[in-house]
């Protein structure tokens, strides 16, 4: 799960990346690290090939009024997940389904 998720409280910015290397035991564990940090991570769908994710539709809900669903195939070129920047400055304070 490198890369997937980061939490840096000097930024205060959560960060989720799924990609085509998650188990479902990464994803279970990512939902209990969400949990903890009372963001709610809802799995409505997901698919795996190989054990390895290929497709992926879910719920993230912040609690603070930011909540977004995204549904998408995972491929290696494709960015999935969401993005919750709680700076004031914030260009984008939240952005959910594929990234740049």
């Amino acid at each position: 799960m490198i890369g997937t998720l980061s939490f840096t409280s000097s930024k205060k910015v959560i960060a989720v990346v799924f990609n085509k290397e998650m188990t479902r035991q990464d994803l279970l564990s990512l939902q209990k690290n969400l949990k903890d940090k009372n963001i709610i991570l809802v799995f409505n769908k997901i698919k795996f090939s190989k054990n390895k994710l290929s497709y992926i539709d879910f719920t993230v809900n912040f609690g603070d009024g930011f909540s977004g669903t995204s549904k998408s195939e995972i491929t290696k070129s494709k960015e999935v997940g969401f993005v919750r920047d709680y700076n004031d400055d914030a260009e984008e304070p939240f952005v959910v389904g594929e990234l740049k």
